[in-house]
Formats: structure tokens, C-alpha cells, sequence
């Protein structure tokens, strides 16, 4: 299927204060305030939220990215993910393993495998200092130098050409902060389950606005808008984006398979959890109460008694991306 590009206009409602339109000093200030008084109050989270009108625009036409992959006793699958990233058909600038104290040669794999990289990619092992994924992703990115940052889960992969098709996407488009594609599903056990692209559960709170292991973020994004929240450890991806789409950060959909998706995560295992930060998540960056806690309550009564999980498996296997 060819791609079909789309860009959603996330801040239609507050292009005032989006970071493609630029603003002055005050003004910008003053937005911040309005915009996240609650996100900052609760989750301490440092953010300049605005940008230069030509912030994106003065940069080079040909960008760089770099791919974080967190582990924690991931040897099992750690070699077909770093495959994925090291495989790519426009290769990366950077990789970052950033590892949470494996026990199972996870980190021997990860150096031995980083050895052998292309002389062209910088490579860095790292040893997590703080706690959680959001601590490992923070750290990571922190250290990166690249225009753009790929997040690959140690158990997840890259589609092939996936990086040459972002990062079209990007230097196509110099307002687009973030771009983000369709996931192959995959259980557990290897089996196969289609591939999910966003859908109107996405924009309902029911499940995140993007498919986490297909979402490619701008570096300066990290800085406009935050890192990762450590008080989330199931849903913090979903948090990140709900910010980046309050602040009015355009996103830009690719209608292909950027990645693969394995099932199992804590996500996907701990639902309770998952479940209570989603509701947590709605109501802090919601207008209104309503519209969380419906979404939450769907999302137990009805999603998960039927096993749906807030995914619907738009495109079966054997379909094409």
C-alpha cells in the first residue's frame, strides 16, 4: 500500500501557542503557565515550551538520528532488535543501549553486538543510574547528539526501511515535531496478530494517540516540552504525548508498518495499573472529567472483560502495509 501522509494539525485549538508559529518571550510564558501548572505541579517536570518561529526550518536539510534501546534481562531478544536499528537502509548517526542491571548477559550481548557496528554509528553502552523506564529513556536521551529520536524497546524491531521513510517525513516537513506510523502486533509466542494504526480509540483516551514502538520525536521536542514522566511506569509514553499534543506540536502519520510490537510488556500484563494511570493521564491534561473517566470505564467494563485491550487489529495478517 503506498504511504499516505498525513498531517494532523494537533494544536488547532491553541495555534497561538504552537511551536511552529512562534511567539514572543512573554507571551510564551504566559502559555506555559496556563498550559501546565498541573503538569508541572505534579509531576515536577522542567520544560521550555516554546520555540523560534524558524527554529526547525534553520536546520540542515539532511538530519541525523539516534536510537535508544533500554534493556533489562533482554538477551533473549536484545539481537534481532539491534538488528533491526543496525540494518536499517539509512542508518543511524548514534545507538544508545542504555541497560537496568541485567543478570542474564544481556549487557556482554549488547557490547559485543555495539562492536561490531558500522564505523560510521557512534555506539554507547550505558549503566542506568535511576529508576524505571522513563529514568533509562531520560538518561539516553540526554546523551544524544542526533536531530531525531528512535525509542526500540529491546523485544521490538524496526520495519526495514522504516528510519529512510521517518526521516523523509521529517525533512519534508520542518514543522513536524513528531512522526509516527502503524505497528505489526505481535504475541508472545511469535504468532503473528495484524497490524494496528490509530484510530478514533486513540483520540477518545482509550488507548495512546500513537503507536509507541512506530513514534519518532524530534530531540528538541524533548526539550520543548519534557522528558518522561517518572511517576507513570506502564503508560508513560502515552503522557508524553499527551503533552506534545496540548503544546501543539504538529504530528505527522505515515500509513505503513514501521515497526514490530511484541505483546507482553508490563502494558500489556499489569492492565489494573495500566488502566488506573490512563485514567490519571486523562484527567490531568483533560478539560473535563467526563471524557477520562467514560474512557476508563470502558476500557475495564467492556475492553478488557473481552479481551480487546483497546487494540483493534485493523489489518489482518497477510494484508499489505
Amino acid at each position: 500500500m503506498a504511504a499516505r501522509d498525513e498531517v494532523f494539525d494537533q494544536g488547532a485549538a491553541k495555534r497561538d501557542h504552537s511551536v511552529a508559529d512562534g511567539i514572543d518571550e512573554d507571551e510564551c510564558a504566559q502559555v506555559s503557565e496556563v498550559s501546565y501548572e498541573k503538569s508541572r505541579r505534579r509531576a515536577g517536570i522542567e520544560a521550555k515550551q516554546c520555540l523560534p518561529r524558524d527554529h526547525y526550518t534553520r536546520r540542515p536539510m539532511r538530519l541525523t538520528y539516534g536510537v535508544v534501546t533500554a534493556t533489562l534481562n533482554a538477551r533473549q531478544s536484545l539481537a534481532r532488535s539491534l538488528a533491526s536499528t543496525l540494518g536499517q537502509s539509512r542508518a543511524p548517526s548514534e545507538v544508545v543501549v542504555i541497560d537496568g542491571g541485567s543478570q542474564d548477559g544481556t549487557r556482554e550481548l549488547a557490547q559485543s553486538i555495539l562492536a561490531s557496528a558500522p564505523s560510521t554509528v557512534e555506539t554507547r553502552m550505558l549503566e542506568q543510574t535511576g529508576r524505571g523506564i522513563a529514568g533509562a529513556w531520560n538518561e539516553a536521551i540526554d546523551v544524544l547528539r542526533s536531530d531525531v529520536v528512535f525509542l526500540v524497546n529491546a523485544d521490538d524491531a524496526l520495519e526495514p526501511s522504516a528510519a529512510e521513510r521517518v526521516m523523509a517525513a521529517f525533512e519534508s516537513s520542518p514543522t513536524v515535531g513528531v512522526v509516527h506510523g502503524n505497528a505489526r502486533f505481535v504475541a508472545a509466542d511469535g504468532r503473528e496478530m495484524g497490524i494496528v494504526r490509530p484510530g478514533i480509540l486513540s483520540r477518545l483516551g482509550i488507548r495512546c494517540r500513537t503507536m509507541h514502538p512506530a513514534t519518532m520525536v524530534r530531540r528538541d521536542v524533548y526539550t520543548s516540552v519534557g522528558g518522561f514522566d517518572p511517576a507513570f511506569r506502564n503508560a508513560l509514553d502515552v503522557e508524553f504525548i499527551e503533552r506534545c499534543h496540548h503544546a501543539g506540536i504538529p504530528f505527522m502519520h505515515i500509513d505503513q508498518a514501521l515497526a514490530t510490537f511484541t505483546l507482553g510488556g508490563v502494558s500489556n500484563t499489569q492492565v489494573a495499573r495500566t488502566d488506573r494511570e490512563m485514567l490519571t493521564i486523562g484527567l490531568r491534561h483533560s478539560r473535563t472529567t467526563i471524557v477520562p473517566v467514560a474512557a476508563y470505564l470502558v476500557r475495564r467494563l467492556v475492553m478488557r472483560p473481552l479481551s480487546l485491550a483497546g487494540y483493534h487489529l485493523s489489518k489482518r495478517e497477510g494484508t499489505s502495509s
